[in-house]
Formats: C-alpha cells, sequence, structure tokens
C-alpha cells in the first residue's frame, strides 16, 4: 500500500497558454492616434494578427522610433472595432438609424428590443449548404427544353416563372454561401432583421465594410474573414424596400472606391456584393441613383452588373 505520510508537492507553475496571454497584457502599450484621439494598445496584441504593424511599432520605422503612430487611413470609428476585435475577437457594428421617409434627419438610433423578428429566422452559418453544380452555389436544375420544342410556342409564363426561379435561386445560394467558421470567436448575438423602410442600415453595412479595408490594408486575415462574414449575415436578412436601397447603392459606392478586382478567385466584398445585386438588381434598378454609380463608375461595377445579368438569363 501507498504511504498515506507521502508529500505531494503541487507543481504550481503556470501553464503556457496563460503565461502567453500575461505576455500580451503586460507587453507596453503602444500609442495609435486616429482623428486626433488616442487609443493605447497593448503592443503584443496587435503583433499577434497583424505583420505589417507589428513592423510599425517594432521595426525601423519612425512611428517605433517615436512610439506612437498618426494612422491618416482610417477613421475613430473603424479603429475603434478594430480595437475592440483584437481584445475580445468580436466588435460592435454600426447603429440602425430611423429616419421619417418624409424627413431624413435622423430621428433617433433603433434599439435592439424594436427589432426583434416576429418569426424564426436562420443565419448563413446555420443552414446546410445546399449542393452546387455551377459554380455560384445553387444547383443547376432543367429549365424544360424538350418540352418547349415539343409545343413550338413560347410559354410566357413560363419564362415569367425561369425569371422567377433564376432570382430566387440566386437568393438562396448568396444565403448558403459560406465564407468561413469563426472558431475563434465567441458567441456573437445575431444581426436583427429590418422590419420597415424607415430603418436605414447605411451604418452597419458601412461599418463592416471599412473594417474589411482596414484589415485588408493591415494583413489582419482574421478580422477581413469576420467582417466579410458579418455583411453577408446582415445583407442575408435584409429587406430591401424601394425606399432603402440608397443604403445598398452607399456601400456600393465605398466598395468600388475602395476595394480592387478579386485575385485568384479569392472571395471578397466585391464578389460578396455582385452576388447580392445579382438577385436584388430589380428593386435597385428602379432608382435612377443605381443606374448613375454604374455609369459613373465606368467599369468594374458596370461590368460585374452585367455578368449577374446574364446569370440571371443564362
Amino acid at each position: 500500500m501507498p504511504d498515506s505520510s507521502e508529500s505531494h508537492t503541487l507543481d504550481l507553475q503556470p501553464s503556457s497558454s496563460s503565461t502567453s496571454t500575461s505576455k500580451l497584457y503586460t507587453s507596453t502599450p503602444f500609442k495609435f492616434v486616429v482623428e486626433g484621439n488616442a487609443f493605447y494598445m497593448h503592443a503584443a496584441v496587435i503583433s499577434r494578427d497583424s505583420r505589417p504593424l507589428d513592423r510599425m511599432m517594432n521595426g525601423d520605422m519612425s512611428e517605433a522610433q517615436k512610439g506612437y503612430a498618426v494612422l491618416e487611413d482610417v477613421d475613430e470609428g473603424t479603429f475603434g472595432r478594430f480595437a475592440e476585435w483584437a481584445y475580445e475577437r468580436y466588435y460592435t457594428p454600426g447603429e440602425i438609424i430611423l429616419r421619417s421617409l418624409d424627413n431624413p434627419t435622423p430621428e433617433r438610433s433603433v434599439v435592439k428590443e424594436a427589432l426583434e423578428p416576429t418569426e424564426e429566422f436562420l443565419l448563413p452559418s446555420q443552414v446546410m449548404p445546399i449542393h452546387s453544380q455551377d459554380g455560384w452555389g445553387f444547383a443547376q436544375q432543367s429549365l424544360g427544353g424538350k418540352d418547349r420544342k415539343k409545343r413550338g410556342k413560347r410559354d410566357d409564363s413560363q419564362f415569367l416563372s425561369l425569371e422567377v426561379t433564376s432570382r430566387d435561386q440566386l437568393k438562396e445560394s448568396f444565403i448558403h454561401r459560406k465564407v468561413t467558421v469563426r472558431r475563434d470567436s465567441i458567441s456573437i448575438p445575431p444581426p436583427y432583421p429590418n422590419q420597415r423602410p424607415e430603418e436605414d442600415y447605411t451604418y452597419v453595412f458601412l461599418s463592416h465594410a471599412q473594417l474589411y479595408v482596414f484589415a485588408e490594408k493591415y494583413d489582419i486575415q482574421k478580422l477581413r474573414t469576420l467582417a466579410l462574414e458579418n455583411l453577408q449575415n446582415v445583407l442575408a436578412i435584409f429587406k430591401l424596400y424601394e425606399e432603402r436601397t440608397g443604403d445598398i447603392i452607399t456601400l456600393l459606392k465605398y466598395i468600388y472606391e475602395n476595394t480592387t478586382e478579386p485575385i485568384d478567385d479569392i472571395e471578397d466584398l466585391r464578389t460578396l456584393l455582385t452576388h447580392y445585386v445579382g438577385y436584388e438588381m430589380d428593386t435597385l434598378m428602379k432608382d435612377e441613383a443605381f443606374r448613375d454609380l454604374m455609369i459613373a463608375d465606368g467599369g468594374a461595377l458596370l461590368g460585374d452588373f452585367m455578368k449577374m445579368v446574364m446569370k440571371r438569363i443564362s
């Protein structure tokens, strides 16, 4: 029998995970100045996610010598969301604004409780992906070509049905498209679906897009992917009222002014919005501002739009 009087020494050494965590929060704070406001963040917290920012703080750049950096290419709200994510692994999106349809001046921010859905809904990450055969995320279907040959006469009602099916397929594939699984993020409350045309989602959309652009510039891949997924989630449940096309137009304008064409079919903001425009083009085309934007853009947006038009009619 073992000697009950034998002494046992407890190993009180900190685990490697707790040690690495403590190093993050005991590292020297670095000052970032954004729109005249100072943000102090632990250097190790920033360095673990961004090599460009790590070089800025710890390399040979002038910012490292001075001990602070002035960032001219980001607004305070976006950098604040980055700081929130750097420590918490989630971020708070922009606010929904209530606007009178007769008076565009904001009335107030919408309280979350007022936006609770009346029906149960699922986010893209909560639905099973459908099987795809065509590269756009939805299964190819027979369009009844043999039956049309037999009849020899065009059935207008069938063509109308095909148009609806094409839009519905694009919408369904948008909802089911999968960007990533957020394994390192905590449980994040789902976005709230809009329920009336007075709810302006412009700041919500832009908060995700602006954070994506920031993460793209400073090579913060996890944040880039999270922002892309968050934007997809909110677009998937957004009801596009005719009065709210301006929210999407503002988002499109920002994206095409601040991003470049995707490389090697990498999922990015442009491919996401192109897919969205594909199934909402009927509503968007009613807005003269959308048509003007395509003309003013002069190339990329118009080209992407025409690809989606061909996708709808093919």
